[in-house]
């Protein structure tokens, strides 16, 4: 099996942290392709850079994705899944649907942890359209944008901890793409299930394709 994830920044330690974290937690014989926009915005804050790295995303999904068995989008609260799909042929995974789904079935209630301030309304609307934001219980922002979280584990790993820590829910999703692998530290700092929804997104793609056969 073969997965391909798209990481929509171009921030290059991004994709590497991502294609990481998507193979650990891939099954053995499953391939996963982490791959980013060849142009566009390199950060993506509120929604002009959103919307204009979901054209390079796309292009990324036309170019590899005839090769890959499905696909991950691994932006939280980016656009463009459905258009991905409809242009693949094939499952289209998005983190901001697997991770918020994941915890649904670990708890009743669940809070996403994200980067920034321009995040949160971009994370929320996204929740919304997907009728994910029923059991949301908030949408929490670090302050911290994809160079900071990638760059400077250590102090980020410690601001997205105190922000969990605050959060009033049964489950906490780490929703931010430049958070893949904090989990573990996170889940044993706060005490309740922790979702890492790159992770989740590959382990429901490969359930997806192997359930279609």
């Amino acid at each position: 099996m073969r997965i391909l994830v798209v990481n929509p920044n171009r921030v290059e330690a991004c994709t590497e942290l991502i294609g990481a974290v998507a193979a650990g937690a891939a099954a053995p014989g499953t391939e996963v392709v982490a791959t980013a926009p060849a142009s566009g915005p390199v950060v993506l804050s509120g929604r002009p850079e959103v919307l204009r790295s979901a054209m390079g995303v796309l292009d990324r999904v036309e170019e590899l994705g005839q090769d890959a068995d499905a696909i991950v989008l691994a932006g939280f609260g980016e656009p463009g899944q459905e258009a991905a799909q409809e242009l693949a042929g094939k499952p289209v995974l998005d983190i901001t649907e697997c991770g918020p789904a994941l915890a649904q079935l670990l708890g009743r209630r669940y809070a996403v942890v994200t980067s920034t301030e321009e995040a949160v309304p971009v994370v929320e609307d996204r929740l919304h359209a997907l009728h994910l934001d029923g059991r949301c219980a908030g949408v929490l922002p670090t302050g911290l944008g994809v160079p900071e979280l990638v760059g400077r584990r250590e102090d980020a790993l410690a601001v997205v901890t105190d922000v969990a820590k605050r959060a009033d829910a049964d489950v906490v999703v780490l929703g931010c793409g430049g958070m893949a692998g904090m989990a573990p530290a996170v889940r044993a700092a706060v005490g309740v299930p922790v979702v890492d929804p790159v992770a989740a997104a590959v382990r429901f793609a490969e359930s997806v394709v192997a359930l279609a056969e």
